[in-house]
């Protein structure tokens, strides 16, 4: 072999190696869409990506958030999700309320049983998450409970007020902040206060069997033990006769139907014009404590029953999904396994402010992460527990016509009594697969 051939050869495995040794290139990392829910979540969901895509050149990841939470809950199982050229990922409510269980039984989602290790979620959670046929498709993002009234600190001293520990206190609170010239409790209309405000009667109406039957009994396969629990039951007719007197007493701010936008009860609330706002425990460490000049205090509904069955609902739901129709299926699983993660985990929380859903973070990184309200928060449902809220066992059907009855009944459409057996036909209807 003359020499020209050996230095043809030599240079031919030099480029050879130094192909093998490039790094690769973009046409080799796989692109992913996620969607996600503006907001705190959207913010941690944003701030995890990001940790991701740092550590992981080769799988990134780009977040589409969305701003419209209603239109989007409605939509995005049926159009956006079920496309084949939709997001790999999402964040998502994973509820009955949400479609969650039509995707299942659509098989549009990705069974993530693989993430799950031992002591990594409480067990109602895992239970919560574990579907008939041993599967789970949906992996906890962050706990938060509803409903909690905040409220002005100041505006309580000045008028010489506390928390108020009866219904009878409730009124008077909001009398004597009425007459001094304020609002008394804003919230946003639609998961204010025809959702969670009936979250925070129903667990001081029903007692604990009721609360637990009227949960599931709606199923077509709902235990015969529950069936003798109905919404036309006194506890159930309560639950709207409440909801009107707590209007009728003047506890409310005024046009509180027309709070669509939720921006309209906050802004009242943090320009100092209402005294009171029921939110979820989300505000005790995100943009409502940041944007409020003034210290901030919660308090719970009163009792009704002597024994309550905890003060707040507990929500489980807030979740990531991976769908099945996707060319990058097992990419988008390490993504989820890394947000799932410890380090996903903290990100979240950390940018968010939402508490971790995990049970395995140290106390002090907890306690580092949140604010000292939320960590409050943290250790009175520690202290007193909660019940899975009403809206993550019921179908759409049901929480459409709760909504609707409450309505009815508060702009006075409806007499609790019609709505109760409004209720009660909906669940009838939902046995039968109507």
């Amino acid at each position: 072999m003359n020499s020209k051939c050996v230095t043809l050869l030599s240079l031919t495995a030099m480029l050879l190696a130094s192909v093998i040794a490039l790094p690769a290139s973009a046409a080799d990392v796989i692109n992913l869409r996620m969607t996600a829910l503006a907001g705190n979540s959207g913010v941690g969901t944003k701030a995890a990506i990001d940790a991701w895509n740092k550590a992981n050149p080769d799988i990134q990841v780009n977040v589409e958030v969305q701003s419209d939470e209603t239109t989007w809950q409605a939509t995005a199982p049926t159009t956006m999700f079920a496309s084949s050229d939709g997001p790999d990922l999402s964040w998502w409510w994973c509820s009955p309320a949400f479609q969650y269980k039509n995707m299942i039984a659509a098989n549009m989602l990705v069974a993530l049983d693989d993430l799950y290790k031992d002591g990594m979620y409480p067990q109602g959670t895992v239970n919560y998450f574990t579907e008939p046929n041993g599967h789970k498709y949906g992996v906890n993002t962050d706990v938060v409970w509803t409903p909690y009234v905040y409220y002005n600190k100041e505006i309580f001293a000045k008028l010489g007020l506390e928390p108020p520990k009866t219904w009878d206190e409730l009124y008077a609170v909001s009398d004597k902040v009425r007459a001094a010239g304020y609002q008394p409790m804003a919230t946003l209309y639609d998961y204010g206060m025809v959702n969670h405000l009936p979250d925070a009667i129903m667990m001081r109406s029903w007692t604990e069997d009721e609360y637990n039957a009227l949960m599931v009994n709606w199923s077509p396969d709902a235990p015969a033990d529950t069936l003798k629990y109905k919404w036309t039951d006194p506890d159930g007719v309560r639950i709207f006769a409440k909801l009107k007197e707590m209007v009728d007493k003047g506890f409310t701010a005024d046009g509180f139907a027309g709070f669509t936008d939720p921006e309209v009860p906050k802004s009242l609330f943090i320009s100092g014009k209402a005294a009171m706002f029921q939110d979820g425990s989300w505000s005790s460490g995100g943009a409502l404590s940041k944007a409020a000049k003034f210290d901030l205090g919660y308090f719970y509904y009163p009792p009704i029953q002597e024994k309550r069955y905890g003060p707040v609902g507990s929500w489980v739901p807030n979740c990531f999904i991976a769908f099945a129709d996707r060319p990058n299926v097992e990419a988008a699983k390490k993504v989820i396994a890394f947000l799932s993660s410890k380090d996903g985990a903290i990100a979240y929380a950390k940018a968010s402010g939402l508490t971790i859903g995990r049970k395995d973070i140290p106390a002090d990184i907890i306690k580092s992460l949140m604010s000292p309200l939320t960590a409050q928060v943290v250790q009175d449902v520690a202290d007193q527990g909660a019940p899975p809220l009403f809206e993550s066992q019921v179908p759409p059907e049901i929480l459409t016509e709760l909504k609707q009855s409450v309505g009815d009944v508060l702009t006075g459409g409806a007499t609790p009594e019609q709505a109760a057996e409004r209720m009660q036909e909906a669940y009838e209807r939902a046995r039968q697969g109507g």
